[in-house]
């Protein structure tokens, strides 16, 4: 149930549009096991996502970070990941998640601001000399996981009967 108001969410955002729409909603599922196997709200997840490469599964950065979640194969805990390897949405996925949960958790020690800074801009994000494009762009997925929750819990309230409850909630913290 959640992530066919999850795949509601994207349609209504417009995050992302067109066929890239229908690609996230196929892969909203995954989305969602990976954010509770890795314990990282899925709208984070998802704003991630979007942030990093639009939902496009083929994209390949400057820095040669790929896939959905535009990570660097050579910092994946499996070196025989290639680049094509993260092009598989399922696999880009999962090791994005992985690495997001090392750098909220471990990294940040539980924030999320610094972890998503991070994410993206390594560890640089603690201190006086923090990363400002990291710090941005930490900024920038919570406010648009901050959507994401926001516009679920509406089309929740909508889809449900009064009295009755979504299995599952999008963590608003």
């Amino acid at each position: 149930m959640i992530g066919n108001v999850l795949c509601l969410v994207f349609l209504s955002l417009g995050m992302p549009k067109g066929e890239r729409a229908e690609f996230a909603c196929k892969y909203v599922g995954e989305v969602i096991a990976a954010s509770e196997a890795y314990d990282l709200d899925p709208a984070i997840m998802s704003a991630m996502i979007y942030t990093e490469s639009r939902w496009n599964h083929k994209a390949v950065s400057r820095s040669n970070a790929c896939g959905l979640t535009q990570v660097l194969p050579r910092y994946t805990r499996n070196p025989k990941l290639s680049c094509n390897d993260l092009k598989d949405p399922k696999t880009s996925i999962w090791v994005g998640a992985q690495k997001l949960n090392y750098w909220i958790y471990k990294y940040g020690k539980g924030n999320k601001r610094i972890g998503l800074c991070g994410y993206n801009a390594g560890y640089r994000c603690k201190g006086r000399n923090k990363h400002k494009r990291g710090i941005r762009y930490a900024g920038s997925v919570l406010r648009r996981a901050k959507a994401i929750s926001k516009e679920y819990k509406k089309i929740e309230l909508e889809t449900f009967q009064e009295g009755e409850e979504s299995d599952y909630i999008l963590r608003n913290d």
